[in-house]
């Protein structure tokens, strides 16, 4: 089982809809997918369920001793689950800032869930103990980056918070991949791409996620985007980039 963890401590990259459309993928493919929101915004349990009034949550698995598996609630997508989150979650990190062992409380959960081949942990855009909670449970970290002008001045943070976690945590967080999300085609965006491939040599999905208001319209009406305009160009993106999360992670 591969437990990736998209995170980005700048909001606005796109780890939410990378998360969503990568669950709906894999799931397609014939992979059972988790994921699990870990957002207190709960963008990801919005977009998968359409309300934000399902219980238990995340909050009641870290906060409260409930069951991870108690939590977990299919989707309209056959194959993909969801643990959602709620708004709750934004007192986690207070609560949690004292308990024995808290940046492990994600990690013991998901210790107790055997039945999937993915899961996806979308993370808040923050390093807060919800993202520490999401690197120590994971077996791989993808980083969803927007090419802008301070794209790797907010990777370098994320960079060393991550390295600060594998020196004194004993975690390793090897990146899986890195999903370059495209704004415009300038020629800006062409060099911070390029910059970004350098920086992370071998390691950015050849799939560049172009701006496509389909992909927005899919989240609006709960739906999931491969069946909604599956001729877009960013359902045609999104479904190149689960070819080659398969590619790397299975080989096929």
């Amino acid at each position: 089982m591969r437990i990736f963890s998209l995170a980005n401590n700048k909001g606005g990259v796109t780890k939410t809809t990378t998360t969503v459309n990568l669950g709906y993928g894999l799931a397609r493919a014939g992979r059972r997918v988790l994921i699990i929101d870990t957002d207190a915004q709960s963008n990801s349990t919005y977009s998968l369920l359409g309300h934000l009034d399902q219980e238990p949550t995340l909050f009641d698995v870290l906060i409260n001793g409930v069951k991870i598996t108690d939590a977990i609630v299919p989707t309209q997508q056959e194959n993909l689950f969801l643990v959602p989150s709620s708004i709750n979650l934004s007192a986690a990190d207070l609560l949690m800032a004292s308990a024995a062992g808290r940046e492990r409380k994600l990690a013991r959960a998901i210790s107790t869930v055997k039945d999937f081949d993915y899961i996806l942990i979308d993370t808040p855009p923050n390093l807060g103990v919800l993202t520490v909670n999401a690197f120590m449970a994971c077996t791989d970290v993808i980083i969803p980056i927007a090419l802008t002008t301070y794209a790797l001045i907010g990777i370098g943070i994320l960079e060393s918070t991550m390295q600060e976690l594998r020196e004194n945590l004993d975690v390793e967080l090897p990146i899986f991949g890195v999903v370059a999300n495209l704004d415009d085609h300038t020629r800006l965006s062409t060099d911070v791409l390029a910059a970004v491939r350098d920086h992370f040599a071998g390691k950015v999905f050849d799939t560049v996620i172009p701006r496509n208001i389909k992909v927005e319209e899919a989240h609006n009406q709960i739906a999931c985007l491969f069946d909604y305009a599956p001729a877009s160009t960013g359902a045609q993106a999104y479904s190149k980039l689960v070819q080659e999360v398969l590619h790397r992670a299975e080989g096929a």
